[in-house]
């Protein structure tokens, strides 16, 4: 994604954000944590977004999620599909983070940037751990 593309996609992210919030109804399937290969993941919705670059228009599809990984003593292998960008902010707990060679552990409020597709581990020794996962995938690469 070039620079451009990232620029439109923070406006896009704002239409979404406040689209989702005056579309979802009270009592929805999204958002509720549902059991995932060693953490647990609620999706709050998505939107496709259209861009116009120089290059021509670019239909974008913006989701947002919730991760959480419990106490447990082994990592929790999460996979990203698709082309894209995904945008990973740490809010809650002391995590460990192995995402390709590299290792570390994110401050709360820390945001981790990983282009797609992307394949990633976390964990925590004596913490429950919450992220957000904003994905930013170009439309046509869409497989989750």
């Amino acid at each position: 994604m070039n620079t451009l593309t990232l620029r439109f996609a923070g406006a896009a992210l704002l239409t979404v954000f406040a689209g989702s919030a005056a579309a979802q109804p009270a009592q929805d399937e999204h958002g509720s944590f549902q059991p995932r290969d060693g953490y647990e993941e609620a999706r709050l919705g998505g939107q496709n977004v259209t861009i116009k670059t120089r290059d021509g228009t670019k239909t974008l599809h913006i989701s947002l999620a919730k991760l959480r990984v419990a106490q447990t003593a082994r990592m929790a292998a999460i996979k990203l599909p698709g082309a894209g960008l995904a945008l990973i902010q740490h809010t809650a707990g002391t995590a460990k983070v192995v995402a390709g060679r590299e290792k570390f552990t994110p401050l709360e409020g820390e945001w981790l940037r990983l282009p797609l597709p992307a394949k990633f581990s976390i964990g925590t020794d004596d913490d429950s751990i919450t992220m957000d996962l904003i994905l930013v995938e170009e439309s046509n690469a869409r497989v989750r």
